[in-house]
């Protein structure tokens, strides 16, 4: 019984020191979590603090903004006034500072007047409102709780990004393979404005907030031009006559308004000159082209009132800026030449196209990869059918990604070949079986050779064998086959027979009366 005694006096004891232990815990963590909170208000006391002054700044300068919404069309302007008010009774000069270059304010009051009349607006024009100093803001004077309207314009000239420019296919390949995927951007972005109207001891009397959401306007002309590489295309366009353009003023009889034009990329010189009555007008462009293959995109915008409002006609341009390689050539003859490639960071799947390809061909055809750092050589075949000079566009392009990866123009420059014999040939217009013609041709050489026969025009005459071969000395005849033709006329047809290195040995001329 004693030995249960003590048994039960040790376990109570056991448990009134746990008891006591853990009644210790809980109050050191009590204490623990009030430090805590204590320097969390600390912390959030002195934030208060510190943040008090600009919170204040902030209510009130949330009290005197603003915020207007505006819809714009690049090339026309955009017309508003704010209603400023002189709060305070006192007299202040304001000056009114802008941030945007695209937003100004109208100074002249001819302006604000012909603004004004075509918004409808029957506020009050006042001359000479503002106070102008050189570069700085402009200032006006207002008396004590005095109203003025502000007049303000925005135009902008760029659509997105001031020329949409396509990179050449090496800068793009150097950002990887992803960076050459084709990127979606969008050129129509919202903008900001802010004015703000400070008071004689530089404190704000108004802030106007402006979210400007441009919208796609439309294009009445698109000009594309193709010019060699790290050049200057000087060119002029001629402008239809102002009373046919939409939107013209009407004037009296006798009197042509005043052509303005403008461009959205700063880089391009672009304008018009004043001419006598009834002579056309020309706006006249210089723009340098870049690198190969690089693409320049602008927009130029004609106006025929005095105050660039409203465009009369919208142009966008691209130029194409191309290497240049001269050709000079015999027509019939293929001149064959070498065009160097050069690899980028990635293997490139790629192909070349012609804008002539009866009249240049590449090898390789087709597909062909393109190595990584490696310079390959493009052989080009040229064989004209017209003696002149002209220009032919060669493009290589990735077939992956659908880039354009080199460019070249092509410039010919043709002589005819010599003629050494004529032929003279009735046909009837209207058989719808064509006729059958047979010529001779004799080798001038003593071993055998072959011939290769070709033709300016394949519409209107084929070979009944593209090529022969004939012994020294002996005489062949060529067998000609002429399509059939509706109309009456006569036409010119160039025969050429070549070597097996497709060089000219002779060309006949037939002349075709229908």
């Amino acid at each position: 019984r004693r030995r249960k005694l003590e048994r039960m006096r040790s376990v109570r004891l056991q448990e009134s020191g746990g008891e006591l232990s853990c009644w210790g815990t809980s109050l050191l963590a009590r204490q623990s979590v009030r430090a805590q909170h204590a320097r969390d208000l600390q912390v959030i006391a002195a934030y208060r603090e510190r943040t008090k002054a600009e919170s204040i700044s902030s209510a009130l300068s949330l009290a005197i903004t603003t915020t207007h919404t505006i819809h714009v069309t690049p090339g026309t302007a955009e017309f508003f006034e704010f209603a400023l008010k002189n709060p305070h009774n006192v007299q202040h000069t304001v000056t009114i500072d802008v941030d945007n270059p695209e937003l100004s304010i109208i100074q002249d009051s001819r302006e604000w007047r012909y603004f004004k009349d075509a918004a409808e607006l029957n506020t009050p024009v006042e001359e000479d409102m503002f106070h102008l100093r050189g570069n700085l803001a402009p200032q006006i004077f207002l008396r004590p709780r005095e109203t003025v309207h502000i007049p303000f314009r925005y135009q902008t000239f760029s659509v997105g990004s001031p020329a949409l420019v396509q990179a050449s296919a090496e800068l793009r390949s150097e950002k990887g393979t992803d960076a050459g995927l084709p990127q979606k951007s969008s050129a129509m972005s919202t903008k900001h404005a802010k004015v703000s109207f400070r008071g004689s001891g530089g404190k704000p009397l108004a802030v106007l907030c402006l979210t400007v959401e441009t919208q796609p306007h439309v294009v009445d002309q698109v000009f594309r031009f193709y010019h060699p590489e790290l050049t200057f295309l000087k060119k002029a366009i001629r402008l239809p006559p102002w009373h046919t353009l939409p939107g013209a003023p009407v004037g009296r009889p006798g009197e042509e308004p005043p052509v303005h034009v403008r461009c959205s990329d700063p880089n391009v010189i672009c304008e018009t000159q004043n001419v006598s009555l009834g002579e056309p007008r020309d706006v006249f462009l210089k723009v340098a082209s870049g690198p190969s293959p690089e693409s320049k995109d602008f927009f130029v915008t004609v106006y025929t009132d005095r105050w660039l409002a409203t465009p009369v006609q919208v142009w966008q341009v691209h130029l194409h800026s191309l290497q240049r390689v001269d050709v000079s050539c015999v027509t019939g003859q293929r001149t064959r030449l070498s065009l160097v490639l050069r690899g980028t960071q990635a293997v490139r799947r790629v192909q070349a196209f012609s804008s002539h390809p009866q009249e240049l061909k590449t090898d390789p055809r087709g597909v062909f990869a393109l190595p990584p750092h490696a310079v390959q050589d493009l052989h080009v075949a040229v064989r004209p059918r017209r003696a002149g000079s002209r220009f032919i566009h060669l493009n290589l392009v990735d077939v992956d990604y659908h880039q354009l990866v080199a460019s070249w123009l092509v410039c010919l420059s043709c002589r005819p070949p010599l003629i050494s014999k004529a032929f003279e040939i009735t046909l009837a217009a209207g058989d719808c079986k064509g006729a059958h013609k047979r010529i001779t041709y004799t080798n001038p050489y003593p071993s055998a050779r072959t011939f290769h026969l070709h033709s300016d025009r394949p519409d209107l005459l084929q070979f009944r064998e593209d090529s022969f071969q004939v012994g020294g000395g002996e005489t062949y005849t060529i067998g000609l086959r002429f399509a059939p033709r509706d109309s009456a006329g006569e036409e010119e047809i160039l025969i050429y027979i070549n070597d097996h290195e497709d060089k000219n040995e002779e060309a006949f001329c037939v002349k075709v009366t229908y």
